[in-house]
């Protein structure tokens, strides 16, 4: 399996003889702006490189390109406002296809999906608290009287929020409350002292998880959503190639590859 991804990448590579902008030392520069705290999507590896399946689709789209790619490690909330600066940037976070966002700036075509989970400590909810069968869900509604952690200016922010503070919405009055952190990771050191759960999207929910055995976590029972790279509002051009390109790994399974690759999915 792995050898025929691999191949597919290869494939998709040919794109370069089309697409490229040249080969010399003087390639423009791509800068790519993300938050390393979202594995396996951007996390720092044991070199303190930022890796992950983000990263390896960028990297693939500046060398298909012929952009020099610089990797930018920033607040999440403040990724936006560097790629409404400059053409050539791309906001790569796991980024959420949202009408706020894009109001601001240009959606890619979505290469991933998502749903939120719910990470808590281990026998926190009974088996009757869960519904789905082989895949239980947990309701919003069941997280009463709970600090909720999330990681800024996610989707899983505005739904605890929304959750919480929206008088018809599930959680009004339910003596919960809201603690924001710069990400998930940081966030889950906290169940079980100052926090009663954290929200986020499932595949970092589930690195979280996979490396904390007093943890785990359920799919809630929200909205699925996509994933997009944004780019700045004038970079309509760039976007047209970065989307066939997006398409033709998508196609090819390259950006499952990426996926299986960064979830510990492949064996050497």
């Amino acid at each position: 399996m792995k050898k025929i991804l691999v191949i597919m990448l290869a494939l998709v590579l040919c794109f370069s003889c089309v697409f490229a902008v040249g080969c010399d030392d003087n390639k423009p520069t791509l800068q790519i702006y993300t938050n390393a705290g979202f594995a396996p999507y951007e996390y720092v590896n044991t070199n303190g490189e930022v890796v992950g399946v983000d990263m390896d689709i960028v990297k693939q789209i500046g060398e298909i390109l012929g952009y020099k790619v610089v990797i930018n490690d920033i607040e999440f909330d403040l990724i936006l406002d560097e790629v409404q600066k400059n053409e050539l940037a791309i906001g790569a976070a796991g980024m959420t296809k949202t009408d706020e966002r894009d109001d601001i700036a240009l959606a890619s075509i979505s290469y991933a999906t998502s749903v939120q989970y719910v990470i808590v400590a281990k026998n926190t909810f009974s088996a009757s608290d869960l519904v789905g069968g082989k895949l239980p869900l947990a309701k919003l509604a069941d997280l009463t009287n709970k600090a909720i952690g999330v990681q800024e200016g996610t989707t899983g922010n505005f739904l605890v929020d929304d959750a919480i503070n929206v008088e018809t919405d599930v959680l009004y009055g339910k003596g919960n409350s809201l603690v924001t952190y710069t990400n998930a990771i940081v966030a889950s050191g906290d169940i079980g002292s100052t926090l009663g759960a954290v929200v986020i999207d499932k595949l970092p929910a589930e690195s979280i998880v996979a490396s904390n055995s007093n943890l785990e976590c359920f799919e809630l029972d929200a909205e699925p959503e996509s994933y997009v790279l944004y780019l700045n509002k004038n970079a309509t051009a760039l976007k047209t190639k970065i989307d066939a390109i997006l398409g033709a790994m998508i196609e090819g399974g390259v950006i499952d590859f990426f996926t299986l690759k960064h979830s510990g999915g492949i064996i050497d």
